[in-house]
């Protein structure tokens, strides 16, 4: 891989659920004198409120601190408000209509505990596209 990790933090590509993975970092929360934060990775979550407000539940009884990333894009080429992906290159695409062009893509992920959108090097773009999904809006409230 060409990034390094830090921390003490499910590595991001374990295949894990949002309620597992921060139970497992609320233990080491408490030991960390230096701060302490965890994230999960969600999908576009507006249809699924209650899965939503059950994860918050989650974490205001269990972690001293968490956060929520969800990818918030947009294609100024098309409109598509949605996901903007990544190709086998590791290169930004609307899946929509296809644009590739990076001054007309905002594309919003979390990176060192910020959110931006000025686009990352390869090694923070490989860790992005490794991160796991922890909750989809298919897991539950339905």
């Amino acid at each position: 891989k060409d990034y390094l990790t830090n921390s003490y933090h499910v590595n991001v590509r374990e295949h894990i659920d949002a309620f597992d993975k921060l139970g497992i970092e609320a233990k080491f929360q408490k030991l960390s004198s230096g701060g302490a934060i965890s994230y999960v990775e969600v999908t576009n979550m507006s249809e699924n409120l209650d899965a939503l407000s059950e994860l918050i539940d989650y974490m205001y009884e269990t972690i001293q601190y968490a956060e929520i990333n969800t990818k918030s894009d947009y294609c100024q080429e098309c409109g598509y408000d949605g996901e903007i992906l990544l190709d086998e290159n590791r290169e930004w695409y609307c899946p929509n209509c296809g644009n590739r062009n990076h001054k007309t893509l905002n594309v919003c992920r979390r990176t060192c505990g910020y959110l931006g959108d000025n686009f990352w090097n390869q090694g923070r773009t490989q860790e992005i596209a490794e991160r796991f999904v922890h909750l989809d809006n298919h897991l539950l409230g339905e």
